[in-house]
C-alpha cells in the first residue's frame, strides 16, 4: 500500500470514527436532599470513570468502603460530620452504567443542617477531567448547586432558598471550592474526616 492511500484509509476510519471519539466521558452526580436533622444524597459514580480510577489501588475493596474514603462533609468550621452509606444499586443513568449510591450526612451536635462543605474526590483524585456536578433534589428539576473538577475538592453548600433561581446558582458556581427509600441501617459509615486525603 502506497502512503497515499494509507493516508485515504487513515482519512476514511477518522471520519467514520469520529463520533466515538468524541463521545464525552460521563460526570459524577450528587444529588442532595435538606432534611431538617441530615442531609441524604444520592451519589451517582460512572462505572467506566471508576475503573479508571481504581486502577491503581492495591486492592480491590468493597465500594461502600471506596467511597467512605473519598466522601466526606464538614462544618464551615470544619467539624466532620457522619457520612453512611445506607445502600447502592447499579443502575443506567444518562445512557451510561452508574453504580447509584444512597448516603446520608449528619451534622454533629448543634450544627445545622442546612450548611456545609462537601469533600468529594472519588473519581477525580485519578481521573482528572472528571467533574463531580452537585444539584438539589427539587419537586419539578434539580437544582444546580456547584461542580467539582481536580484539584477543587471542597465545595460550600448551602441549602438555596426557595425563591434563589437557578440562574443565581450557576453565577455562584466559583473556582474557591465557594457554592452555594433509604435502608433503615448503614451499610458503610464514618463519623471522622481522618481516612479522606
Amino acid at each position: 500500500m502506497n502512503s497515499r492511500a494509507a493516508w485515504l484509509l487513515a482519512l476514511l476510519c477518522v471520519a467514520r470514527c469520529g463520533p466515538a471519539l468524541a463521545h464525552s466521558a460521563p460526570n459524577s452526580f450528587v444529588k442532595l436532599s435538606f432534611l431538617a436533622q441530615s442531609v441524604r444524597a444520592e451519589v451517582l459514580v460512572p462505572e467506566s470513570e471508576l475503573a479508571y480510577a481504581t486502577a491503581a489501588e492495591r486492592a480491590s475493596e468493597p465500594f461502600a468502603a471506596y467511597l467512605l474514603r473519598h466522601l466526606a462533609a464538614e462544618t464551615p468550621q470544619g467539624a466532620a460530620w457522619k457520612v453512611d452509606v445506607r445502600s447502592f444499586s447499579h443502575t443506567t443513568y444518562l445512557e451510561h452504567a452508574y453504580l447509584s449510591a444512597q448516603v446520608e450526612f449528619t451534622p454533629p451536635t448543634g450544627a445545622s443542617s442546612g450548611a456545609f462543605v462537601l469533600i468529594d474526590d472519588a473519581v477525580t483524585h485519578e481521573v482528572r477531567n472528571h467533574v463531580v456536578i452537585v444539584l438539589m433534589n427539587g419537586a419539578a428539576n434539580p437544582e444546580f448547586l456547584g461542580a467539582l473538577q481536580y484539584p477543587t475538592r471542597r465545595l460550600t453548600v448551602q441549602r438555596p432558598s426557595p425563591h434563589r433561581s437557578t440562574t443565581e446558582a450557576a453565577q455562584r458556581a466559583g473556582g474557591d471550592d465557594s457554592v452555594a427509600g433509604v435502608a433503615p441501617l448503614p451499610i458503610a459509615s464514618r463519623s471522622s474526616m481522618s481516612s479522606t486525603k
